[in-house]
């Protein structure tokens, strides 16, 4: 390096949490707040982190668990067979066993609504409230995902996924960001995410496996408990998924879901609009606005 010219960031570490043993797997989860209020379980999306669906939420007072899903972070992958949203849905059970906990509020971004929406449907009587934000849960049209099927292809996968997509790292997780953050700018908050640790060789495969199992898993849920408060947050501009070919369906088995559907806001909200996420998920934790920390910023139309 030249003299005088600027030294490169250094990589972000991750944030390192508690390993919880469920007795089938090892589970990374982060936990904020205070441990007397009604636990809120918080889950990831896909190709992310626990630190990151995290970060909106943090400091606000609510007793927030939020896990690494199997494959993702810190968190041991499930085995095969067993990655889809079905299969999910039986480990957040065993996490939520090994916590003792008894009742808990769901909450979880894109594809981690999934597993909360079907624990919700095969275990009532765990779920005492569930906020879905930008939910893909309805089985969606074959998309090519050129990348990642060439990443899981027989030869050359396990030379993309380790030479090419892990080396790349800070590069394919700052497009994903930029993807999932359209139309609004990508937040500071997660310009700081740890590269290395999100994007990378097991992940990749984690992800490819998740969405391979998705629509066959998803394609059996036919309803919700009808008592089951549930409320969804949804950005208008959503480029990820299509944010009414999933609401339709939802809406179709459970047709009292309270939702708000934000103009000017993409696969996101919970980082674009936190104040009102927030507020929408302390209304089902029991909380009030004056409860948590912050106002609450009105972004609906």
């Amino acid at each position: 390096m030249k003299y005088g010219q600027p030294l490169p960031p250094p990589a972000a570490s991750p944030q390192v949490g508690e390993i919880i043993e469920t007795g089938r797997e090892q589970i990374h989860m982060l936990e904020s707040g205070s441990a007397d209020g009604n636990p809120v379980v918080l889950l990831h999306g896909c190709g992310s982190i626990a630190e990151e669906v995290m970060m909106p939420f943090a400091g606000s007072g609510l007793n927030i668990i939020s896990p690494d899903r199997p494959g993702y972070g810190f968190s041991q992958a499930l085995p095969a067979g067993e990655r889809g949203p079905l299969g999910q849905s039986f480990w957040l059970e065993r996490f939520l066993e090994a916590l003792e906990f008894k009742e808990v509020v769901l909450a979880a971004h894109s594809i981690g609504c999934a597993p909360a929406l079907h624990l919700s449907a095969r275990r009532p009587d765990l779920v005492k409230g569930l906020f879905l934000i930008s939910p893909c849960c309805r089985p969606v049209p074959f998309k090519p995902f050129i990348v990642l099927r060439s990443a899981m292809a027989p030869f050359v996968g396990p030379v993309i996924r380790q030479h090419v997509i892990a080396r790349w790292s800070a590069y394919f997780l700052e497009r994903g960001l930029r993807a999932s953050s359209y139309p609004n700018p990508v937040t500071s908050g997660l310009s700081t995410l740890p590269a290395m640790h999100m994007v990378n060789a097991a992940s990749i495969a984690t992800m490819a496996e998740e969405l391979w199992a998705f629509n066959g898993d998803m394609q059996p849920l036919e309803s919700l408990p009808a008592d089951l408060p549930l409320s969804i947050l949804f950005g208008r501009e959503d480029r990820v998924i299509e944010p009414l070919w999933h609401l339709d369906w939802l809406q179709e088995r459970h047709p009292s879901a309270k939702i708000e559907l934000l103009d000017g806001v993409g696969h996101m909200p919970h980082h674009v609009a936190r104040d009102l996420a927030l507020a929408m998920l302390g209304d089902l934790a029991g909380k009030t606005p004056g409860d948590l920390a912050g106002k609450t910023l009105d972004m609906r139309r």
